[in-house]
């Protein structure tokens, strides 16, 4: 043992290797300096710097999709039809200021972290203070700055650029955060119904010519699809192949009305696709064909969206309905098994939004680690720890969390963000909002 090691001892490792390995009482150790896991295995003796007896340790969780400067519409517009919430929180959206966006961030870095996400995929407003401050909190996070069309403002109040600004921004970005190992950056034209084709060709031509990925919302529900034929003769999928957005690596939102070809083009393409069920029910959009596309050979990930469309980034949710819905919608237990979405929340969302994390508990792989409490009523009798992480434990069963060597929370209490203050400023946001919303 390494004298620099910190050593996680007791609890039962569940390691998501290629083995899908579980250690009854194991050891999860690593290098603080290198940010490394140096050990997965049997306790190697007495001692130990973190006692996880009675809980479960496994890789940090992944959410593959969410808005986090979102966090103050928390709540608002529950319940309306989806083009109605569309609105309304677009016109909540463009009075947020600035500091309220950077506040919303910091509230939805804390609820990730205390409830065991290590990375996400993010769609909003970005500039290299909020990086900075995704960085600052100690996660990992694919940003991509939102894009809605070439003279399109997309946040007023808070930056006065337009969508050609968004483009460029994007490129600045990712030549300033090019060698840090916690922020990564993709292009993010919203959907092919807010950005027209030219934009989406432009998108391409600039992902292509620095290798950057591309992140974007397509066949989220069935208007949209149809709406998308009626013009241009093709599925949002369809449309983006014809743009040339395939040409590169590409990151799918939703894909909730793909259809048995456009599974076959992601797959072809090597995209990647997030299912986010709890935002997909709630708003009425429909339930996406994971069944099909993990057929096809496309990655799926799982996300949360935004709170303003679930009111939760907690990724313990996403996980259970996302591995009960389909076996309803087939009405067949077989269709998609525990293992896969649990695999979604790890290994395959890793995979997906790339940021510098497997997803799994092997030596010399990031030490993005997550310690579950399993000493609750739902946990006992602890029959199988996968059945507990997928069907019964919550965000808050959460204990510990580690990022890159890094911790992030110790015994439930948060060591890089004033959650006091986040919440606070959150409030206050959304009460000066709606308050101008109701004049």
């Amino acid at each position: 043992m390494a004298s620099s090691e910190v050593r996680i001892v007791g609890g039962v490792v569940v390691t998501q290797n290629d083995q899908r390995r579980i250690i009854d009482d194991g050891e999860v150790a690593y290098d603080p300096l290198t940010g490394r896991i140096t050990y997965v295995g049997e306790i190697r003796g007495l001692g130990g710097d973190i006692d996880a007896a009675g809980c479960v340790v496994l890789p940090g969780l992944t959410n593959g999709h969410t808005h986090s400067g979102m966090t103050p519409m928390r709540g608002y517009s529950d319940d309306g039809s989806l083009q109605g919430w569309l609105e309304a929180i677009r016109e909540f959206e463009e009075l947020m200021t600035y500091d309220d966006v950077r506040a919303g961030l910091r509230l939805a870095l804390a609820e990730m972290i205390q409830t065991g996400t290590t990375s996400f995929a993010d769609m909003f407003m970005w500039d290299a203070t909020l990086l900075a401050d995704v960085a600052d909190a100690g996660m990992r996070v694919l940003a991509s700055p939102a894009v809605f069309d070439y003279d399109a403002v997309g946040y007023p109040a808070a930056n006065s650029g337009n969508g050609r600004d968004a483009l460029d921004a994007t490129e600045r970005l990712a030549t300033e955060f090019s060698s840090d190992p916690l922020v990564h950056i993709a292009f993010g034209p919203h959907a092919p119904y807010s950005c027209p084709p030219e934009l989406l060709q432009d998108v391409a031509r600039r992902a292509a010519r620095l290798n950057l990925p591309v992140h974007i919302h397509l066949s989220e529900t069935a208007r949209e699809v149809d709406e998308c034929r009626a013009a241009h003769g093709v599925t949002p999928i369809g449309l983006a192949r014809r743009c040339g957005l395939f040409d590169n690596r590409v990151h799918v939102a939703h894909g909730v009305h793909a259809t048995e070809q456009d599974c076959g083009i992601l797959a072809a393409a090597g995209a990647s696709v997030t299912h986010s069920p709890v935002s997909n029910l709630k708003l009425g959009a429909g339930i996406a064909p994971v069944a099909e596309l993990l057929a096809a050979g496309v990655t799926v990930a799982l996300g949360t969206d935004s709170v303003a469309s679930n009111n939760s980034l907690d990724m313990f949710e996403e996980i259970k309905t996302g591995a009960i819905i389909h076996r309803g919608l087939h009405e067949n237990p077989d269709v998609i098994s525990a293992a896969d979405v649990l695999d979604m929340a790890t290994l395959h969302g890793a995979s997906a939004i790339g940021c510098g994390a497997s997803g799994r508990l092997v030596v010399g792989e990031a030490a993005d680690i997550i310690v579950v409490s399993a000493d609750t009523t739902r946990a006992t009798p602890l029959t199988s720890p996968t059945s507990f992480l997928i069907y019964a434990a919550n965000g808050q069963d959460v204990r510990d969390v580690v990022v890159a060597g890094r911790p992030l929370m110790r015994n439930r209490r948060l060591l890089t963000i004033d959650v006091a203050q986040a919440r606070a400023q959150v409030a206050g946001t959304s009460a000066r909002i709606r308050a101008q919303l109701a004049h």
